[in-house]
């Protein structure tokens, strides 16, 4: 998952490079409160987590894609009709990539 922040004067996204998979261990990474520069507009602000957003991280999607294909296609050549059940790997990466994003932006920390 990709975690980004919105720029209060230019409105734009801007990514945050960590790789803090819940909202606690970001705040534990970079406290509640950081410093952002913002990449387009050169902008700096103070951000608190609770500000912090997640999106799907489209390059793990595409490596479960692949990964699956590759192994229907072998499973198929090997095992016939039941080589298609692996179809179902990306499936699965792309319900584990939008529960840990569900997770990450439903919770949010008390703002002091």
């Amino acid at each position: 998952m990709n975690l980004y922040t919105v720029c209060r004067s230019c409105k734009k996204s801007n990514s945050i490079k960590s790789d803090a998979i819940t909202r606690p261990d970001l705040q534990m990474e970079i406290g509640s409160e950081f410093t952002f520069n913002c990449n387009k507009c050169g902008n700096i602000e103070k951000v608190h987590v609770n500000d912090v957003s997640a999106e799907p991280n489209k390059k793990h999607i595409l490596i479960g894609l692949i990964l699956g294909v590759v192994s229907a296609l072998i499973l198929y050549f090997f095992y016939g009709a039941v080589g298609i059940l692996s179809g179902v790997i990306p499936l699965l990466f792309w319900q584990v990539e939008m529960k840990s994003i569900k997770s990450f932006n439903s919770y949010m920390i008390r703002r002091k």
